[in-house]
């Protein structure tokens, strides 16, 4: 990245995590001895790389939050401010609490709590050449079909040039706020689909299996086998 930047991360905890069949958010849940949120916030905390974090919480979670960041000791959280209707609008709430001198804004999902150091430290490296974002990916040993409403085989896609694409996803602050801005934010599945509309320069660097997404239980217990490792 050249001479050093201000990075801020937003850790994105505002689902709720239906399919876990919790009483509470997903973000929320027993991981250990903490929230699941707790793991990735405490990871980017340590880094050394990253100056601040915001993190997006349900509604109503936000003082809850800030006592959970209180005691693992996560001195980098800035605030813990309400998310929106869509993963969009929670990025779009928590990038707005970010200063406007950071030069790089880390997404990252809450749903991954396993964050190797590595990973974000690969993420950031890749700026280097000029990117407007980086994400993590993951190359994929299954073979994908598209197919239509009614299960019909559409295409047999090239595996090769697929990649299962992981957070925390990094950005230049201004084109991370522009691609925010666009009228159609909601209907972006992940940041960088939102960069690439703009007509930004995402690059792909190696993801990491560890970081798997939280969605059922059995993810869940998945995640806690790693952490063990």
């Amino acid at each position: 990245m050249g001479d050093a930047v201000a990075v801020w991360a937003v850790v994105v905890a505002a689902g709720s995590g239906e399919r876990l069949g919790a009483e509470h958010p997903k973000a929320f849940v027993a991981f250990g001895d903490d929230p699941l949120v707790a793991a990735s916030v405490g990871a980017l905390d340590e880094h050394p790389a990253v100056d601040g974090i915001v993190l997006v919480v349900p509604e109503g979670w936000e003082e809850r939050a800030t006592f959970m960041c209180d005691e693992i000791g996560a001195g980098k959280v800035a605030v813990a401010v309400a998310g929106g209707p869509t993963r969009s609008d929670s990025v779009a709430l928590g990038v707005a609490e970010v200063p406007d001198d950071a030069a790089l804004i880390l997404v990252h999902d809450a749903a991954r709590p396993i964050l190797p150091a590595e990973l974000v430290d690969r993420v950031l490296a890749a700026f280097a050449d000029g990117a407007d974002g980086v994400v993590p990916a993951l190359e994929l040993a299954d073979t994908v079909k598209r197919v239509d409403a009614t299960g019909r085989v559409v295409e047999t896609l090239p595996r090769t040039e697929l990649r299962a694409v992981q957070t925390p996803q990094a950005f230049r602050a201004d084109v991370l706020r522009r691609a925010l801005a666009a009228p159609d934010r909601a209907s972006g599945t992940d940041c960088a689909s939102l960069v690439e509309r703009i007509g930004g320069d995402v690059r792909v660097v190696a993801g990491d299996a560890r970081c798997l997404k939280v969605t059922t239980r059995a993810d869940l217990e998945r995640a806690l086998e790693l952490r063990s490792a």
